[in-house]
């Protein structure tokens, strides 16, 4: 799904995270590698070119987030980046690949992410934030100047991801979607699962708003 002429969305086959690449510059999580292929075959579908991504950025550890990571350092020269607190977790494996029944040895980072960095990639400047809950390193991307959230397993459409998994926190969560609520006006959310919304889209405003008013 192509979000608009920069972004698009690479969808998450069954269990799949979502991908996003941004101006063909910087992609957001690369699924688990079950369904490489499959994601291959829709990135040359909207012509982009696998040698022009220089950044891999995992909004979390988990494996249906960075799985495919090995894969994707056979294909392309980027550098792969996460936060400093899900970096252990990824590097040695600790990732959940047996909740998916597959197995996953890790994977090492070229370096990290953290609060305050900003990813630039044409004319957008992407904010870190980092957002524990859902799991100790995750992060969101917001580009305060577009109303662009990419949301990572932290906020979704229809609610919010997990606090249950190992690492997860119900507390730090709710604080960092208290965080998320004060940002500002997102005109456009980028979740790690499911279907994206836009608020020049009327039902997907409406769902925006819903979801934010639920956050206390």
């Amino acid at each position: 799904m192509r979000i608009n002429q920069d972004i698009v969305l690479v969808d998450g086959a069954e269990f799949d995270s979502n991908v996003y690449l941004i101006n063909n510059e910087i992609m957001v999580d690369c699924g688990s590698g079950v369904f490489f292929e499959e994601t291959l075959e829709q990135m040359e579908h909207y012509g982009l070119k696998l040698g022009k991504i220089k950044k891999v950025i995992f909004t979390h550890c988990h494996f249906d987030h960075v799985g495919a990571a090995p894969l994707w350092k056979k294909k392309i020269k980027a550098k792969f980046f996460i936060h400093e607190n899900d970096r252990e977790a990824l590097e040695k494996g600790i990732v959940g690949a047996e909740f998916f029944g597959e197995s996953f040895e890790g994977f090492k980072v070229d370096g990290v992410v953290k609060e305050g960095d900003i990813i630039r990639t044409g004319s957008y400047s992407f904010q870190v934030l980092h957002t524990p809950g859902h799991s100790p390193g995750s992060i969101v991307l917001w580009e305060p100047e577009k109303g662009i959230l990419v949301s990572g397993d932290t906020l979704f459409v229809d609610g919010w991801g997990r606090s249950d998994l190992p690492g997860g926190s119900k507390e730090k969560l709710m604080e960092s979607l208290r965080r998320i609520k004060n940002l500002g006006d997102i005109q456009i959310l980028l979740p790690g699962h499911g279907v994206p919304a836009s608020k020049h889209n009327i039902y997907a405003r409406d769902a925006i708003k819903k979801i934010l008013e639920k956050i206390e």
